[in-house]
């Protein structure tokens, strides 16, 4: 029959193969040092850890003799935590500090009678407990390469009657040898821990760069974790209806943090002018610019015409005056409904696309070489070099070959005619991809198995329930709850944002009236959007993220 040491030790090498594989496990390292005194027979332990900014902590300390546990949140109001600069400077060092500068065991028979060692720690520890601590033992936990992680320190080894006694040299390997165990589990918690905030900071680092890509969709990457994390946690609260059975494991949790951060990882690849895109007509700048000079020019070949006409005396003065302020007039009413046409505010009717090609087909001419100062790309896009060489006859809204670049058709008059927004169809496609890419992007990342559902929660918060989202037409019963969350949680950001060129700031009713019609249409989960209506998850989110002037009286029974 095995001994109560030997189940004791086996229990302990339990506790450390579960702590080294676990990212998070300061109860199992108590648990461990715990079984550690017991099967030393010792009365009582201290855990110090030594924290990334080197400071000395004591988190943990049990006296099994007072029934005494302290955690790190009480174990302060007798050891504060204190810098190893701190401690290196002190005079007198308590027994685990001389440990951990020193990397050396410190083994007294009786701590009181050593006049090196500081003791006032122990002092005020036996005097609050009416304890009596003699015999200490401390123990460095040090990495592979020597670091330092931390100190065991027992105290007061017992004989089998219960006596204390100077710790044997039986028990100082034996503690050593677990010790030894610890070191190496709290390594591996160490490497963990270091790994995930090495993976949630870069993650962080490239939303924020996606971010930065455009000063228009800057923190649209940084808020979107908080709405969904709000949701989520007011759809995880239900008790009743469709929703009152979900739950998530911290595991879950982890993966739609990950997830919300990465949903527009893809967006590296889209061009600045779409994401940014405010006008029909911007590519790197509004091109309005160029339109607004040849009605320019138009206007003064007017009144050239005109004064020629005077020269001439072709008619009377009154009259060749009022044609001429006719065609001013006519300029200027042409060139304010181009202009209109470019912002994108109003969906166009056919009447207007009638009026913009006719206003685009009026004439002028250019004299000067349109091949000049162009870039060898630019100038590999035009066909016939020879003819834009030369002066011509040009349209005053032009559609051109050289207007097709990559896919792209830049044509103004292509543009202009863009019935709603200010997006072409093949911009749309594009901006669409980014969640294509974004997907392709997170299966080439080798996720561990508990962060697999990374790419279905990120690559899904576009689906729409009804099926006529992208990039797959999902519906509904084929995307996960913490997807549907994303799509709401992404909207919602989208709607409140106060920095897009192309519209703008909504105030929160107006945000919530669009979000409904979603709902209705079948764009936005219902169950989810009552949940976010009915505990108010947008009105969390807008006392802290939401500009005050956008903020308006919200009666939640109106949007449901």
């Amino acid at each position: 029959m095995p001994s109560e040491n030997d189940i004791i030790l086996t229990d302990i090498l339990a506790l450390i193969n579960e702590a080294s594989s676990k990212p998070t496990n300061a109860l199992l390292m108590q648990k461990i040092l715990s079984a550690a005194a017991k099967a030393a027979s010792v009365d009582g332990c201290f855990l110090f850890e030594l924290t990334s900014e080197n400071f000395m902590e004591l988190t943990f300390s049990n006296i099994k003799s007072l029934n005494l546990d302290l955690n790190s949140d009480t174990a302060d109001r007798f050891y504060k935590p204190t810098s190893l600069t701190e401690i290196r400077a002190k005079e007198k060092k308590r027994p685990a500090e001389l440990c951990a500068l020193n990397h050396e065991i410190i083994n007294a028979d009786n701590i009181y009678l050593n006049d090196d060692i500081d003791t006032s720690f122990i002092a005020r520890f036996d005097k609050k407990h009416n304890y009596s601590t003699v015999s200490v033992l401390a123990l460095p936990l040090l990495d592979r390469r020597d670091n330092l992680m931390g100190v065991a320190q027992f105290i007061n080894a017992q004989n089998d009657g219960g006596k204390v006694i100077s710790f044997t040299p039986e028990a100082r390997n034996l503690l050593q040898s677990i010790c030894r165990l610890l070191s190496m589990a709290m390594e591996n918690r160490h490497l963990r821990q270091s790994y995930a905030r090495l993976l949630e900071s870069f993650i962080e680092v490239l939303a924020r760069a996606i971010d930065a890509k455009s000063p228009y969709t800057g923190s649209h990457c940084q808020k979107v974790p908080i709405i969904t994390r709000l949701l989520a946690t007011a759809a995880v609260e239900e008790n009743t209806g469709p929703l009152k059975n979900f739950e998530m494991s911290s595991d879950d949790w982890y993966t739609l943090h990950i997830a919300s951060w990465l949903h527009d990882c893809g967006k590296v690849t889209t061009p600045e002018y779409i994401v940014d895109k405010a006008t029909k007509l911007e590519t790197i700048n509004n091109r309005i610019h160029e339109i607004r000079n040849r009605f320019e020019i138009l206007r003064r070949d007017a009144h050239i015409a005109y004064l020629q006409k005077r020269l001439a005396n072709t008619d009377s003065k009154e009259i060749l005056q009022a044609e001429f302020l006719a065609e001013v007039k006519q300029l200027e009413d042409d060139f304010a409904f181009v202009a209109g046409c470019n912002t994108g505010d109003t969906p166009l009717t056919d009447d207007d696309i009638k009026r913009l090609e006719q206003v685009g087909s009026r004439r002028f001419t250019r004299w000067f070489n349109r091949m000049l100062g162009l870039s060898w790309a630019e100038r590999n896009a035009v066909p016939d070099a020879q003819l834009y060489a030369q002066p011509a006859q040009e349209t005053l809204l032009q559609d051109r070959p050289d207007h097709l670049i990559e896919g792209y058709n830049r044509g103004e008059l292509y543009n202009l005619k863009t019935r709603t927004g200010t997006i072409t169809k093949e911009e749309r496609q594009k901006i669409n991809e980014h969640i294509v890419v974004t997907v392709d992007m997170l299966k080439a990342l080798p996720f561990p198995k508990k962060l697999q559902n990374v790419v279905e929660y990120a690559g899904n918060h576009h689906e729409w329930v009804n099926g006529k989202g992208y990039p797959n037409g999902l519906t509904g019963d084929q995307m996960s709850i913490p997807a549907k969350i994303m799509a709401i949680a992404d909207v919602f950001e989208a709607l409140t944002a106060r920095d897009r060129p192309y519209k703008e700031p909504k105030k929160l009713s107006q945000v919530l009236h669009i979000m409904q019609n979603m709902k209705n249409d079948g764009q936005l989960d219902p169950d989810l959007y009552r949940v976010f209506i009915e505990h108010k998850v947008y009105m969390d989110y807008a006392d802290q993220y939401i500009d005050k002037k956008q903020i308006d009286e919200i009666n939640p029974e109106e949007y449901l």
